[in-house]
């Protein structure tokens, strides 16, 4: 028997001698199966109320999960004389036989949630009412044990409330991610709930701040499947809010196996810079699945750019007996007998779902190989081009490889920048400069990202305070879920910076000014919007610089393939030099790269 399974080994006079675990262990070790994060404790919760029939389930957080998770619901309640046995392991009232295994339809089967979040919470207390039932009955445990059973007073439903979770386990408390990322995770959890029950209504509430309240439609259409939709695009407008809903488009496949798929197509225009918009289902369970989720990716790769990742979601139906969900201990992933099957019949439908809809425009992508500068801004580059016959043909015959002969300029000049004469700009992202050693490029996104950074930090290190440039039609700006959580988090960073930001609603807010360090910005809208969804990747801040004020300079600086005349080149160069650290940009890509003049010679048979 393994330790894992509740005995322990140790040798004693040359012989092992085996011990079973105490109960209270046992269960703590469980819990470090089951519960890796508050997320999973929130998952386990919201699945119980959903599998005990609730229509409204209200959530509670304090501290992302570290604090405080409570969450409420009307499900059916457990019957008094059942509530300690609720908490015991193996303990289920939703399956019967082994052969159950391969046809479940509801979320929790194990009997082990409730028994490892009780052991993992400082404090855990239960309160519940059946509908039959003239007084509701609460159970408290303390580090894992029980305390007492009690009446108290409750609607019919159930209510469990963890206080200080992993006090217990100090370990797997110091190996939490940030408070971000943990805020990121449960809004996931949350969200993902109300995508694959549409019906039910679902609230979540963050340090006293609400971040998603899903209020299930009122039945519109006695079509059981239309009112279906009616209720999915609700609960996307709930998510992602009404814009993307009411973009998206509907879509549904049937083979002839008894595979089935439904869902939404979102806008390439609701693109986002993560996968966070993917969210994929199999028989009504959230799963993770690389596989599904390229075939998504897949289907969109000729109507979106590289590094663009679409909005959809995505409902597979298989019968019961041809999924395994039995593969992961958190219920995350599943095993599907056919899932070739299922990666064509996703990415079959979903194409022809866009190529069908009029709104999606196909992004067609030229090959890296062999490619032209685009002729349309050619005649733009002219005055500025040293050597014109080079721009003719294809880029790569004109710079050698940078794998031996570029360097950045760093190694050279590394107390400051080399004195450089401007030449001219490549293909609207480099701009050309001579230096003392030969030819230096310098990345025009980086250079005034770097520019924009210091000046954003200098000015929130101002102890008269940063200063901001009001907009004059300042944009009521409708959050999505996780958008909300991470703003929630930031907001004190952004103000910082020069941000001024109101609460507009419940999940609105309006941008009133921005930071004066900020170059000119056209859509407020969009840089927000950008920086919350790079705030809502990173699991930790980082050390080495400042995330906030990297996000705003990287959305608010000059991008890859804007033209730049001489004199705003010139402004760039002169800006650099006086950065503190001008050879890379804020996230450590560098600015500059030197292709020294030997180098040069040597691929022209000079040398």
């Amino acid at each position: 028997m393994s330790r894992a399974a509740g005995a322990s080994a140790r040798p004693l006079d040359g012989q092992a001698v085996i011990e079973r675990l105490p109960d209270v262990v046992a269960a703590q070790i469980a819990a470090g199966e089951v519960i890796e994060r508050p997320a999973a404790v929130l998952k386990e919760l919201i699945e119980n109320s959903l599998d005990a029939g609730a229509t409204r389930i209200s959530i509670e957080v304090e501290d992302a999960g570290r604090e405080r998770i409570a969450v409420h619901d009307d499900g059916c309640g457990i019957p008094t004389e059942q509530l300690t046995l609720a908490f015991a392991r193996h303990a289920t009232s939703k399956l019967r036989t082994a052969r159950q295994l391969f046809s479940l339809t509801s979320y929790g089967f194990r009997g082990e949630a409730l028994p490892a979040i009780a052991a993992a919470a400082g404090t855990l207390t239960f309160t519940t009412r059946t509908n039959d039932s003239p007084a509701a009955a609460q159970i408290t445990f303390r580090d894992g044990r029980e305390e007492d059973v009690r009446a108290a007073a409750r609607a019919p439903g159930s209510s469990v409330e963890l206080l200080d979770l992993f006090a217990n386990q100090p370990a797997r408390k110091a190996f939490l991610a940030g408070p971000r990322a943990e805020r990121a995770a449960l809004v996931r959890v949350a969200s993902d709930a109300v995508l694959a029950n549409p019906s039910v209504s679902i609230r979540l509430q963050i340090d006293g701040r609400e971040v998603l309240n899903h209020q299930a439609a009122e039945a519109q259409s006695q079509d059981i499947t239309e009112q279906r939709y009616t209720d999915l695009r609700y609960a996307l407008a709930s998510v992602f809010g009404p814009g993307p809903a009411q973009r998206a488009v509907v879509f549904a496949a049937t083979d002839e196996d008894g595979l089935s798929l439904d869902g939404f197509a979102g806008a390439t225009q609701d693109a986002r810079r993560n996968r966070d918009g993917i969210r994929l289902f199999v028989n009504g369970r959230p799963v993770h699945d690389r596989r599904l989720s390229y075939a998504v990716q897949e289907a969109y790769r000729d109507w979106l750019p590289s590094g663009r990742f679409p909005l959809a979601i995505v409902r597979l139906h298989a019968p019961p007996d041809r999924v395994d969900v039995n593969v992961h201990p958190a219920k995350t992933e599943v095993k599907l007998r056919d899932a070739d099957r299922a990666f064509g019949l996703v990415q079959r439908t979903l194409r022809e779902t866009l190529a069908q809809d009029r709104s999606a425009a196909p992004v067609r992508l030229a090959s890296s190989q062999g490619q032209r500068p685009d002729l349309e801004y050619a005649e733009e580059l002219r005055p500025f081009r040293p050597i014109q016959p080079g721009l003719a043909g294809s880029p790569r015959s004109a710079i050698p490889d940078t794998s031996t002969a570029a360097k950045p300029v760093e190694s050279t000049w590394p107390g400051r920048l080399p004195p450089l004469r401007m030449v001219g700009q490549l293909h609207r992202t480099f701009i050309i400069a001579e230096g003392p050693n030969g030819l230096v490029l310098i990345d025009q996104h980086g250079a005034h990202e770097r520019v924009v950074y210091e000046r954003l930090l200098a000015a929130s290190d101002d102890h008269a305070g940063a200063v901001r440039q009001p907009l004059l039609d300042p944009p009521v700006i409708t959050l999505d879920a996780n958008e909300a959580a991470t703003w929630s988090g930031a907001n004190e960073s952004l103000a910082r910076l020069g941000f001024e930001i109101d609460l507009f609603g419940d999940r609105a807010v309006r941008l009133r000014a921005l930071p004066a360090a900020l170059p000119s910005v056209a859509d407020g809208e969009r840089l927000l919007r950008g920086i919350l969804a790079d705030l809502s990747a990173i699991d930790r801040p980082p050390d080495r610089f400042d995330p906030v004020a990297a996000s705003a300079a990287c959305h608010g600086s000059v991008r890859r393939g804007a033209a730049l005349d001489a004199a705003a080149m010139g402004s760039l160069l002169r800006d650099l030099e006086r950065c503190r650290n001008p050879h890379s940009c804020p996230h450590g890509r560098p600015t500059l790269v030197e292709i020294a003049a030997d180098d040069l010679l040597r691929e022209f048979g000079r040398t």
